[in-house]
């Protein structure tokens, strides 16, 4: 088995008669209308990959994680002429990458269910499929050649790693996410303090999460990938350079696996794209030209955004108030839609507030209670939500050239809330699409509907609380206890105080633990971590 770096989630991985393109991402004009870009840069990479798809002579196949565009790469995919492949994707229940591939003309397409066996010469792929609220993802699975190659990407399967390394064997090789890619706190209007202690809070839960990975799949060698984009934009570059955030580079990662997992036996791997590794060695076949080194970090970027910077001029353009105004109408429309749709409204305690910053005394008030959108000219309540965001920013939205998502990832706005904490529904009311609406509410009902209780163990007490995550239903059994009193969800790290009737400062969601007496339970015993 050879594996070929792609850059950023992307690999090609050859083995004895087959060919598996993972997420490439190589489209010159980035992702999430240009706000993201690849680091490094990885576009030299295109005619190669499309040789590794086009050429005859053995099976190809081509595998898309999900709908994100860094992974998900339509400019690209595109350009291929010849598509005698084989399309391997996800089957979630939003059925947007079935679609689209069902009219891009391949030689077919393999949408999987979780835990589906993909027979290749030689061997195997098998996807793993995680679908929950607004999150839509899958990790990927290669076995040729007498290896295997676990491709996590940003799936969120952390409480199942387990549970796959039992059934599925020895993994020789492993990469999962180790950077943020998320709009908190990036854009959110913190103070400087707040912002660092709340990026340095998450980029330790993301490496930890990284670490108990590595713990529970022992493989022979970690990839660094699915790691930080940078941002070219002028409006955004600062981001590159911020001494503490959510997208740290590989070389800090390491230092912490370092001294979180001494005397492990995995070696950790940071190729550049374009890198070629034989995976039953772990030596490099053959090395790109370009590498990226912290000391050249800055001047780097620099060059980089000097090249790109006619995607940015291109954006710009003053709009006449005529057109804001129609824009701040169809914005108010779309978001009446969107609430008509939202079952759960009543849950949301606060109202949001929805700014164009070319009209600051027209606010839109999102009443969620009220269930009415109504324009005012400045917020009444301390306790709220705000989004201010440019009305040529918010057209890209409305005219469908990004979903809400997308537009979310892009950056290119500004939030705040108060109290600051994370209320789930109004999240997925901004995220989600408005055909989208009603299957969100279901599968927030869906998780909720999960009472099974267990048993934690900490120290010499015990409690019980209820087995799956009240946010999106991972598996707490496999989670872990920080402090001698929180329980750590192992997807997306939140906090339960056993201490506190197991409640979530994040949001005040609870898991009900109480404390037990000794009697026939079938306890999970939750180790501490070591410390950080």
């Amino acid at each position: 088995m050879r594996i070929t770096f792609l850059g950023h989630a992307g690999f090609a991985v050859e083995c004895a008669g087959s060919v598996v393109v993972m997420d490439p991402w190589l489209s010159p004009r980035g992702a999430f209308d240009s706000a993201w870009m690849q680091l490094p840069r990885n576009h030299h990479l295109a005619p190669r990959v499309r040789e590794l798809l086009e050429t005859p002579g053995r099976e190809r196949y081509l595998y898309v994680s999900h709908e994100h565009k860094d992974h998900f790469d339509p400019e690209f995919l595109a350009s291929l002429r010849t598509r005698d492949f084989t399309v391997v994707i996800p089957r979630f229940q939003r059925s947007e990458l079935q679609d689209i591939f069902a009219r891009y003309g391949c030689k077919r397409v393999i949408a999987c269910e979780d835990g589906r066996e993909v027979p290749i010469k030689g061997g195997y792929i098998k996807l793993f499929v995680s679908e929950q609220g607004t999150n839509r993802d899958s990790a990927i699975m290669v076995r040729g050649d007498g290896q295997c190659f676990v491709n996590l990407n940003d799936c969120k399967l952390h409480d199942r790693l387990a549970r796959i390394s039992e059934e599925e064997g020895p993994i020789d090789l492993f990469t999962a996410q180790f950077s943020g890619a998320i709009w908190h706190p990036t854009c959110y209007e913190y103070t400087p303090e707040a912002y660092a202690a709340i990026s340095l809070k998450k980029r330790e839960s993301k490496f930890e999460a990284v670490a108990r990975a590595l713990e529970v799949v022992k493989p022979r060698a970690y990839l660094a990938s699915a790691g930080p984009a940078c941002f070219l934009d002028p409006a955004l570059f600062a981001l590159n350079l911020e001494k503490v955030n959510i997208f740290p580079n590989a070389t800090t990662l390491f230092r912490f696996l370092e001294q979180r997992l001494p005397g492990a036996h995995t070696r950790f791997l940071e190729p550049m794209p374009g890198d070629v590794l034989d995976a039953a060695s772990l030596e490099y076949v053959s090395l790109d030209g370009e590498r990226l080194t912290e000391e050249g970090f800055e001047s780097y970027l620099r060059d980089y955004a000097a090249d790109m910077a006619h995607l940015f001029r291109e954006r710009r353009r003053n709009m006449l108030r005529a057109e804001v105004d129609e824009i701040h109408g169809r914005l108010r429309v779309e978001l009446q839609r969107k609430l008509d749709l939202l079952d759960l409204h009543e849950r949301v305690g606060m109202p949001l507030y929805v700014q164009l910053t070319e009209l600051p005394e027209r606010l839109l008030r999102v009443d969620f209670k009220g269930r009415r959108v109504d324009e005012v000219a400045e917020i009444r309540e301390t306790t709220r939500y705000t989004m201010k965001v440019s009305a040529a920013d918010m057209v890209r939205v409305l005219d469908r050239k990004l979903t809400w998502e997308d537009f979310l990832l892009s950056f290119r706005l500004r939030l705040s809330r108060f109290p600051d904490v994370y209320e789930p529904i109004l999240h997925g009311f901004l995220g989600v699409e408005i055909e989208d609406m009603r299957a969100f509410c279901e599968g927030v009902r869906s998780t909720e509907s999960q009472r099974e209780r267990t048993v934690v163990t900490v120290g010499n007490r015990r409690f019980s609380v209820q087995r799956f995550c009240p946010h999106q239903g991972a598996d707490l059994s496999e989670g872990w206890v920080e402090e001698g009193r929180y329980l750590v969800c192992p997807r997306h790290r939140w906090q339960f105080d056993l201490e506190d009737g197991g409640r979530c400062a994040m949001n005040g969601s609870t898991l009900c633990a109480e404390s037990v007496s000794d009697k026939p339970v079938a306890p999970v015993t939750v180790e501490e971590p070591l410390a950080l």
